[in-house]
């Protein structure tokens, strides 16, 4: 059925009118809804960019010698030639062609330069020598070693030996002969000491790059021994300027006798007038004291004095007698070296001779006497005199500070640990 020209245009007029009153409807009521609220956008995570690392400037590599290396091969290994110069410019402080298996060299580097620019070594307790390898003649000094240190507190009790009981306690074996020189008139540390004794110090600690490194200097000490208390207080006496030890009441502890000869050893055989001789094998009088002692131990003066004789004195081997003051005198026997010359005058603790199995002996040892009045008696139980010197009326107050600094910290270190916290 065909559709009627006359009514055409009016269907397409009708149906674009309809069209677009759709069109428009669907656009008012799109623009009468609220138009939703468009989603926030997710926040980017931040991006910190991390700063580049610094590259080190310096660094330090210790090197421990391992048996069968040289200086020469260790400095080579790290880029260091002109290894004779750098011994040579250290000559004057330290041989560095006797360095051994077991001693530590620090090597220093820089960025940007080939090879070690410095070499460490220690040196002694408180300096190392520095060698400055980036120059073209190596540079040697001492420099000292920046220890941090706080006062510390040691309790020693001897269960054993004194030696082990110190050792035990964290001191070394240069800190045990300290102590043996403190008290070296007061105790025979060879024969006197005993199980329970004890030791207790107020002493300085050393630290380095916050690790314990050793002890430093002592500032007071008491030894019970059998009993009996003994005090000891560092001073230094500003009139002369040295340092000494001193009891409570402003007393210097040096005396004018050392109750031992050697530092330390071991009684072999006392004073016995019935002693059966080892190699008569008879009863001979031994009038003197045997001290066990390796070959070549050092001999010293027990106090002041004037060598009355000096040499072969028969059964004695090489012998030495000194004259004291007042009526003592004391002598040396069976030595492998003697020191020192008849008329020749000593001070308590000079070095007169060795310690050898020369004479009438069965083996390295000291054979020790002291007469009275020109008659042996037993050294080890001889009343010696005691007074020391006294401080000055000046000098006391200054001493009385310092004891009363140190001293209280020795029954209680309390405050010690407080600061340490």
């Amino acid at each position: 059925m065909s559709t009627p020209s006359s009514i055409l245009p009016r269907l397409v007029a009708t149906g674009i009118v309809g069209m677009l009153g759709l069109t428009l409807a669907q656009t008012v009521k799109a623009r009468l809804l609220p138009e939703p609220a468009p989603e926030p956008l997710a926040a980017a995570p931040e991006v910190i960019a991390e700063p580049e690392p610094e590259p080190l400037s310096s660094a330090t590599v210790a090197h421990m010698i391992r048996k069968g290396e040289t200086l020469g091969k260790v400095l080579e290994r790290y880029g260091v030639k002109n290894v004779q110069a750098i011994r040579q410019s250290a000559l004057r402080h330290k041989d560095l062609s006797k360095i051994r298996a077991g001693d530590t060299l620090t090597l220093g580097f820089e960025r940007g330069r080939t090879g070690a620019v410095s070499l460490t070594l220690p040196f002694d307790d408180d300096r190392e020598l520095v060698v400055d390898l980036s120059r073209v003649d190596p540079a040697a000094e001492l420099v000292d070693i920046p220890y941090v240190s706080r006062v510390g507190h040691r309790a020693i009790t001897i269960e054993g030996t004194l030696w082990k009981a110190a050792i035990d306690a964290g001191l070394r074996p240069k800190d045990i002969l300290r102590l043996a020189t403190i008290f070296e008139y007061d105790v025979d540390f060879n024969t006197e000491l005993r199980a329970g004794d004890t030791f207790t110090l107020v002493m300085d600690e050393l630290w380095l790059d916050g690790e314990y490194a050793r002890p430093g200097a002592i500032h007071a000490v008491r030894m019970e021994n059998r009993g009996d208390e003994v005090l000891a207080v560092a001073f230094e006496d500003p009139t002369s300027g040295e340092l000494g030890w001193y009891a409570a009441d402003g007393t210097t502890r040096r005396k004018p006798f050392l109750r031992s000869p050697l530092a330390f050893s071991q009684v072999t055989s006392g004073y016995n007038l019935r002693r059966m001789d080892p190699i008569a094998n008879r009863t001979i009088a031994h009038v003197g004291t045997d001290f066990g002692a390796p070959t070549g131990t050092a001999v010293r003066a027990v106090g002041d004095g004037v060598v009355a004789y000096a040499g072969w004195y028969g059964g004695y081997g090489q012998y030495i007698k000194l004259d004291h003051q007042g009526p003592y005198d004391t002598a040396y026997a069976h030595l492998s070296q003697v020191s020192v010359a008849p008329g020749q005058r000593v001070k308590q603790g000079d070095i007169i001779g060795k310690v050898g199995t020369t004479g009438y002996s069965t083996g390295p040892h000291l054979h020790f006497e002291m007469h009275i009045d020109g008659a042996p008696v037993d050294a080890l139980k001889a009343k010696l005199p005691s007074t020391g010197r006294e401080l000055d009326a000046e000098t006391m107050p200054l001493f009385v500070a310092v004891r009363d600094q140190w001293v209280p910290l020795l029954d209680d270190p309390e405050p010690l640990l407080a600061d340490s916290r």
